[in-house]
């Protein structure tokens, strides 16, 4: 008898297991925009940079973080964001990236659902004190998180 429910219980369990494995999502979902810094005398060396990073009437997204690359989210709802970064103790030092894009939703699986790409995305800065440049400066899309998207030099 034991042997009988064990062997029902085994048999019970790989079913659960194989029957499942749609339930979890292990794709990647909607990408962020990856900004990498760079000293602006030497543009193949990465800098970091202590940063607040905040945007229109959002929390802030980083305090004091002293960092050579930032993950940001674009605004899956409308087109456009505009990302303030100001460097940590330092006046009048404000930089405003605004990014321009549009947005398709992708079917990834039944356990992940949709996510959004973003396409045609175009930025734009202020260049207003410490960065000096930023790339790419023609359009581009976002379609996964593995490498910058942008380039900042400071």
């Amino acid at each position: 008898m034991k042997k009988l429910l064990s062997l029902l219980f085994l048999v019970t369990f790989t079913t659960a297991i194989f029957s499942c494995q749609d339930e979890f999502c292990l794709d990647a979902t909607t990408p962020n925009l990856i900004i990498r810094f760079y000293d602006k005398d030497t543009i193949t060396k990465t800098k970091s940079i202590k940063l607040i990073v905040w945007a229109n009437s959002k929390d802030t997204l980083y305090n004091g973080v002293t960092t050579d690359s930032l993950s940001i989210p674009l605004d899956t709802q409308n087109n456009n964001v505009t990302y303030h970064f100001s460097i940590l103790d330092s006046e009048n030092s404000q930089e405003d990236i605004d990014i321009n894009y549009t947005i398709e939703d992708v079917f990834v699986s039944k356990a992940c659902g949709y996510k959004s790409i973003f396409k045609e995305v175009n930025i734009t800065t202020t260049n207003n004190d410490w960065l000096s440049t930023a790339t790419p400066t023609s359009t581009f899309n976002i379609t996964d998180q593995t490498k910058a998207h942008v380039k900042i030099f400071h």
